[in-house]
């Protein structure tokens, strides 16, 4: 196998490992878009009733408004149970767990991590308000739409990240075809114009090898247009990727090798139009 038919294959891996996370990240959006489908659905509890009585519960420290949350809320739990809390608790683990990363702790933690532990504290089974107020319907809301706006702007970056990897690996495979012999046979009973014409071809494909690098190393440095606070680095989503891998850059890596393979193939033709 060839230095560069070795690369084509290095670099094949790599798009393979971003087609998986592209296709989970579609999948984590769909998980929260039916998740915010679901609780948009659900009335939230408007306050007691005319003429009724029923304990109330004083929000603790940091919880968000209308929340109840903490040991303060242990009354109006027993007392009121609302059902709704437990709809949406179910509603994430069926659309939204089986698609992002799990915390020790199962649902409660998943929740916390994904949509903040106030959140997780008033949706809480036990220890929690257990009442689906307005706020904390918006609340959730809030965060799940924070969560789709920046899966928004990963699918975007995988995109663009699988479509230059397709790039480089269609000039790979144009360079693996186009590339001229120049073992011994082959140089041998070559005369210098050929020798001169084969030099010609490789210079041309390191060339837009070259410059396919230099593009590769723009995009790195891009910054993907983002709908919340900030937009995510090219960079940043490459080293996510492939950090933790052998080759952190793998399409770098693989026009650098075969931009080497060109070298020694000129290399090789001077020396031979050398001796002549």
């Amino acid at each position: 196998m060839s230095e560069v038919e070795s690369a084509i294959r290095d670099l094949t891996a790599a798009r393979r490992a971003v087609r998986d996370e592209l296709r989970e990240t579609e999948r984590q959006q769909r998980g929260f878009e039916g998740f915010r489908g679901t609780v948009a659905g659900i009335d939230p509890d408007r306050g007691v009733p005319n003429g009724s009585s029923a304990p109330t519960a004083t929000p603790s420290a940091g919880s968000g408004p209308g929340w109840s949350t903490g040991a303060s809320a242990a009354t109006a739990t027993a007392a009121t149970p609302d059902d709704r809390c437990r709809r949406v608790r179910a509603a994430f683990e069926e659309l939204v767990l089986p698609h992002v990363e799990t915390e020790t702790g199962g649902v409660p933690a998943t929740i916390a991590a994904e949509l903040s532990a106030e959140v997780a504290v008033a949706l809480a089974a036990e220890g929690g308000g257990n009442q689906f107020t307005e706020a904390l319907r918006e609340a959730v809301l809030e965060h799940v739409d924070q969560r789709l706006a920046e899966g928004r702007v990963m699918l975007r970056a995988l995109t663009r990240e699988r479509d230059s990897l397709d790039d480089a690996i269609a000039l790979l495979k144009r360079v693996d075809r186009e590339l001229p012999a120049v073992d011994d046979s082959v140089v041998l009973l070559s005369t210098d114009e050929e020798l001169w014409d084969r030099r010609r071809r490789v210079a041309s494909l390191e060339t837009d090898l070259e410059a396919a690098l230099r593009d590769r190393q723009s995009t790195l440095g891009d910054v993907v247009a983002s709908e919340v606070k900030a937009g995510i680095e090219h960079d940043t989503v490459v080293e996510y990727l492939f950090g933790e891998r052998d080759v952190t850059y793998p399409a770098l890596d693989a026009l650098a090798r075969a931009v080497g393979e060109c070298r020694r193939r000129t290399d090789r033709l001077d020396s031979a139009l050398e001796a002549e």
